[in-house]
């Protein structure tokens, strides 16, 4: 005799009584969890008790735009405007009073329907009659809002709402249930079974309505096959393994940040070329009050105007953006932390706008670090990230004078990539008096950001950046003995 779960039980009675239906139907009747569903009917259907068949059927959803027009079409509002100007109106008074993209369809749609002309600059309202043929589109809405089937709708008035992103289509997969004869038959006979025992079957008292399945010892554990992490997932944590045997504390902080933290208070001037909405990465979002930081944001400013000699704006300050580099989050732990020894690092991502090449990414990660030590210098400074290269297995490092805006005397270092030859992978230097006075700091401060993505490359023999994002693990074959170690 066939047996069934508790689960499997359940779910047939209910299935019986519906009959047949798809599965989005059946949860919603049954209230049973569409993936609990879909799961338990697989089981019915291997012991022939229910049948599974799927169809596509396209159905057509309002779009916000739709909604919008359900209540005034653009060119209804266009009409609006026409009579009460007598039938005429420049169009430059059209875009100032409906927005310049509202007027511009509107216009473009009027023409369409005949019911406006347009010369020298003026709208000319020339058959009154047409507007009454937007009703057909608004009862259209209506139906396609309520659910209701398109085809008693003219497939003209389907395909310009689709046109004008009023509707949108889709195609959905539909998986049906039906229950079978021997299901009815069965439903009544078949041994009822309780797999789990839990507080629900002790509480109900459900082991005296089903019988509670055996328990096989002989039978074995599932076998879970073991995963190995990411090679670059891999290299990561082992740069965080270097850095804390250097004695580096690992931090974090915010993606959105304003520009407060990412430029001023490194003592990047408000004009840098570097700061140009092309090369940075706006968040669509309101600026954050002043009263935030109103004594950080006058400190800021009195230095900028001391050293920069410009006027300093708070509400450029103010705006957010997606950090364009980890030194806005050491920074503001050199601000938290005013005297030595202070040792911080963070790994994470970056954000800029550039081209995808073998060396660039928009998206990339930073390795930033910052010591304060009382007997901090730029001699000491090259010394640590000697330490970190060789850490890497990187013998040989190019180190090169450079310019930053927040650091001085400022160095960039190189390691040979491949056939990419010398490739920078990071900048760094001394803190300016303008950053330290802006923390309140009064010791040498060593700084540096380095693109782990690029010392990524080095590392595994990579030539092509977008290669640490494959799925290939034979790329990473070097990351995989490090792993294995």
């Amino acid at each position: 005799m066939e047996s069934l779960s508790q689960s499997e039980s359940e779910v047939l009675e209910k299935l019986v009584k519906i009959g047949r239906g798809n599965i989005d139907e059946i949860s919603v009747k049954t209230g049973i969890p569409k993936s609990t569903l879909a799961s338990i009917v697989q089981l019915l259907k291997d012991k022939g008790l229910v049948k599974l068949s799927r169809k596509t059927r396209t159905i057509y959803k309002i779009t916000n735009e739709g909604l919008k027009a359900i209540n005034r079409f653009p060119e209804e509002e266009l009409y609006d405007l026409l009579v009460a100007n007598n039938g005429s109106i420049e169009i430059s008074r059209v875009k100032e009073i409906l927005g310049e993209d509202r007027a511009t369809i509107a216009i473009n749609w009027a023409l369409k329907r005949g019911m406006v002309s347009i010369a020298k600059g003026v709208v000319r309202l020339t058959n009154r009659e047409k507007v009454n043929e937007l009703k057909l589109y608004r009862d259209a809405l209506l139906k396609i809002r309520e659910g209701d089937q398109v085809a008693s709708i003219d497939q003209n008035i389907i395909r310009e709402l689709l046109k004008r992103r009023m509707i949108e289509k889709r195609v959905v997969d539909e998986i049906i249930i039906e229950v079978s004869e021997k299901a009815k038959e069965m439903i009544s006979v078949a041994t009822r079974y309780i797999s789990r025992i839990n507080t629900d079957v002790i509480v109900n008292k459900l082991w005296k309505k089903y019988r509670i399945k055996p328990y096989d010892v002989t039978a074995e554990p599932p076998f879970k096959y073991p995963a190995f992490k990411h090679f670059y997932v891999e290299f990561l944590e082992m740069l965080k393994d270097i850095m804390i045997s250097l004695g580096f504390e690992e931090i974090s902080g915010e993606i959105v940040i304003p520009e407060l933290w990412n430029f001023d208070v490194l003592f990047q001037p408000q004009d840098h070329p570097a700061r140009e909405i092309h090369d940075n990465l706006l968040a669509d979002a309101d600026k954050l009050p002043k009263q935030l930081y109103m004594d950080l944001l006058r400190k800021t400013s009195e230095i900028h105007r001391k050293y920069w000699r410009y006027e300093f704006s708070e509400d450029q300050a103010m705006r957010l953006v997606f950090r364009s580099q980890t030194t806005a989050i050491t920074i503001k732990y050199i601000h938290e932390r005013k005297e030595p020894p202070v040792r911080g690092f963070i790994i994470g991502r970056v954000f800029r706008r550039d081209d995808i090449s073998a060396t660039r990414l928009p998206e990339f990660h930073q390795l930033d670090g910052v010591i304060m030590e009382k007997d901090m210098n730029f001699r000491k400074l090259l010394g640590v990230l000697k330490q970190i290269a060789n850490s890497l297995g990187f013998k040989e490092i190019k180190f090169k004078p450079a310019y930053f805006p927040f650091t001085e005397p400022s160095v960039e270092g190189y390691v040979r990539i491949g056939e990419l030859g010398y490739v920078e992978i990071f900048g760094a230097g001394l803190f300016r008096p303008g950053v330290l006075e802006l923390a309140g700091v009064k010791h040498n401060v060593g700084a540096w950001g380095m693109g782990v993505d690029r010392m990524a490359m080095a590392y595994l023999g990579l030539n092509d950046i977008r290669s640490l994002y494959s799925y290939d693990l034979k790329l990473g074959s070097k990351g995989v003995v490090f792993a294995r170690s």
